[in-house]
């Protein structure tokens, strides 16, 4: 249409050359005559150039618009096209996950999508709930003791397996997904028996440190397995991590004690050793025979005081290095310089010019390691006590 126009528009421009050439030669009817065709021929050629100019403005306008709609088309990555279609499953997978999927691979993004809508169909849920059914089955069918062992076989025989089976990649595998949220329970249980510690030291003051110094001293010896135990008849004091995760139920109230004392006569609580009923029980039950016969002594009553002064200064040394270890977090020093020889400048009884922490260092000693061999350093020179009557015992 526009080509169209502009020939008549070329017409219309010599027809008005003709008639110009006309007018010029006199002959003036033949020049009006030109003059009227070129313009009519003008006019219709301008109008056809501007409609047809119009028309393919618009037309090209159309093709721009379908254009980018086309290549979004083309250029849709597999993930794009999932979430377009499946939007809430798109979602649950990013939050079970906890990848941003738009990042990951053509591969990963398939096989991903094919573990977790596999999950879901073989325990008969959504995706966006297969964590939450997979931890409730699981601990209502295992023990929470069991979760390492478990994670073990996990990790070192279903994970390969899985892998191998649908020929994906192990961190794209249900059993991948497994292990991380059992590994979450577990790092869990840890955080939060560490706060319970830190939690129940807080609650202890000074004050509950303080034993009357009339509490008895006592050594009971297992004859079935040669362990002895130190108790004594107090209830109070300050009870260990390590002591708590061997009470296992039951109040305070139920267990006893050793203590040592400082050089104020005070006594301060140092290990929880065992309880009472276990002590018992273990004698005779296990043993079978009175507690009687399980204690031993063949030193007099001032020998007696004498060896338990010195035992209570060893455990006055572990009980210091037991201290500076516990507390060092929580800035009581100054309440405990009212209980025991200040903490930073004791000196050992063994060892001169040593202050306990340097002994400790130098020993590589830790809590843990002295909890588990006090009862052997304590009592190493009480391995051949005599019997001593019931009425002696704290219980």
């Amino acid at each position: 249409m526009r080509k169209v126009g502009i020939v008549l528009l070329v017409f219309a421009i010599g027809n008005l050359l003709v008639a110009i050439i006309a007018s010029v030669s006199g002959e003036t009817y033949a020049a009006g005559s030109k003059f009227s065709s070129s313009l009519l021929l003008g006019a219709i050629g301008g109008l056809l150039c501007y409609f047809g100019g119009k028309k393919d403005t618009s037309n090209q306008e159309n093709i721009n618009r379908s254009s980018p709609q086309e290549s979004s088309i083309v250029k849709e990555s597999p993930w794009q096209e999932y979430e377009r279609l499946n939007p809430t499953k798109a979602k649950a997978i990013e939050e079970i996950t906890e990848r941003k999927m738009s990042l990951q691979s053509e591969r990963d993004v398939q096989e991903i999508i094919s573990s977790m809508e596999r999950w879901a169909r073989n325990i008969g849920c959504q995706i966006q709930e297969i964590k939450t059914k997979f931890l409730q089955t699981y601990q209502s069918t295992f023990d929470n003791a069991d979760t390492k062992e478990i994670l073990e076989h996990l990790k070192n025989t279903k994970l390969k397996e899985e892998a191998n089976r649908f020929n994906i990649s192990t961190q794209n595998t249900c059993t991948h997904f497994m292990i991380k949220w059992l590994t979450e329970i577990l790092q869990k249980e840890a955080a939060l028996s560490a706060n319970n510690h830190i939690n129940y030291r807080n609650k202890m003051s000074a004050r509950d440190l303080v034993i009357s110094e009339n509490a008895s001293l006592q050594f009971v010896q297992n004859p079935n397995t040669g362990k002895i135990f130190f108790v004594c008849g107090s209830k109070k004091g300050y009870v260990s991590p390590a002591a708590l995760e061997n009470m296992e139920t039951g109040s305070l109230d139920d267990f006893y004690y050793a203590e040592v004392s400082n050089n104020k006569g005070n006594y301060v609580p140092c290990l929880m050793l065992v309880n009472k009923q276990k002590v018992i029980h273990s004698l005779n039950v296990e043993a079978d025979h009175p507690v009687s016969n399980g204690v031993y002594t063949d030193y007099t009553g001032e020998e007696i005081l004498k060896k338990e002064l010195e035992i209570r200064n060893r455990l006055c040394f572990l009980m210091k290095y037991f201290i500076q270890t516990e507390y060092c977090e929580l800035n009581e020093f100054q309440e405990l310089e009212d209980l025991a020889i200040p903490i930073a400048n004791a000196k050992s009884c063994y060892e001169d010019n040593e202050s306990m922490i340097d002994i400790c260092k130098k020993y590589g000693l830790d809590y843990a390691n002295i909890l588990d061999n006090a009862t052997s350093l304590i009592v190493e020179e009480y391995i051949s006590l005599k019997s001593k009557s019931d009425d002696d015992l704290p219980f």
